[in-house]
């Protein structure tokens, strides 16, 4: 054995000699050795397989719209604040131009079939709650039962402000573990027009829910879901849940990572996320438009994406 100090520690053995600590260790390497070429070690294949590369589901086109000076802008936060959820949330609104539509998106996690997490109260300005009810919800199962759901909110939505939203329905699925909620958050995706552009563009917005796993990549082809003709993209939104910081999560389009960095890092709070991605230099002229996400580390709960979309004809 050794001493703190690295020294060499005699030990007496029951004849009465000495066995010094670099004899013990040739002793073991030896003996290592015997019993690997005797028992060679034998790893699963799939410790080695590459990474399974799939086609994402699960989601449609619940608004499609082409005008001059289209674009998108979402606000929106996570429920989740340490081991607690909030009971509600407000962020504020700034929009440039006049909105043409409001969608509020949320998602959640329940321990059984609980049609009350399909209604929701929308936070305007002027102190006003609204009841919004889902006219779209999807469902996976996990722990408990993951949803997201979606509802158009544009009559609302009159302009900028502090929006939010309260009675988020999520339930501890883990109460004795570090992170007893798995994902609980909102956006409200708003559509404005600015009426003195010449520009035709195009804003798609698609909605669904699916669960990604690590060691897995996930290719979503959004030339599926386009308006007819050619198109330079601008900017995507993505939405989803479960993401944390340092887990190396990424998104891609068309193959070129559209950030480079963290993607899913929890950038609307815990394990929720709301990014908007400028993707300019790419084009679906020769290939199409495909989205792949990377979970690499960790499971993902992607929730939405948003496409804004400028004509090239």
């Amino acid at each position: 054995m050794f001493s703190r100090q690295g020294q060499a520690v005699k030990r007496p053995k029951s004849n009465g000699t000495t066995w010094d600590g670099g004899g013990a260790f040739w002793f073991l390497f030896v003996f290592a050795a015997l019993v690997i070429s005797l028992f060679p070690l034998r790893l699963p294949a799939a410790e080695f397989a590459p990474t399974v590369n799939k086609t994402l589901q699960g989601f449609e086109t619940v608004y499609s719209d082409t005008a001059p000076g289209l674009s998108f802008d979402v606000i929106g936060e996570s429920f989740l604040t340490g081991n607690s959820l909030k009971k509600s949330s407000r962020v504020r609104l700034n929009i440039a131009f006049p909105i043409r539509k409001a969608f509020l998106i949320w998602a959640g996690e329940v321990k059984e079939p609980n049609e009350n997490a399909e209604e929701i109260r929308l936070l305007a300005p002027g102190d006003k709650e609204i009841p919004v009810r889902a006219q779209r919800s999807w469902k996976k199962t996990s722990t408990g039962i993951l949803y997201s759901a979606f509802a158009e909110v544009t009559k609302y939505v009159t302009g900028n402000g502090l929006y939010g939203v309260k009675n988020l329905r999520s339930e501890r699925m883990n109460p004795g573990g570090q992170d007893p909620y798995s994902v609980a958050g909102w956006a409200l995706v708003v559509v404005a027009e600015d009426r003195k552009s010449e520009g035709i563009n195009s804003v798609v917005i698609l909605s669904g829910l699916q669960t990604l796993k690590p060691g897995e990549t996930y290719d979503f082809p959004l030339v599926n879901h386009l308006p007819e003709g050619l198109w330079q993209p601008v900017s995507i939104g993505i939405i989803g849940g479960h993401g944390r910081a340092g887990n190396g999560s990424g998104n891609l389009l068309n193959g070129i990572a559209l950030s480079g960095k963290d993607d899913w890092d929890g950038s609307a709070g815990k394990f929720w996320d709301i990014d908007i991605f400028t993707v300019e230099e790419h084009t679906n002229k020769d290939k199409g438009l495909t989205l792949t996400i990377d979970p690499l580390l960790q499971w993902l709960y992607p929730i939405a994406m948003i496409v804004k979309l400028r004509s090239a004809e």
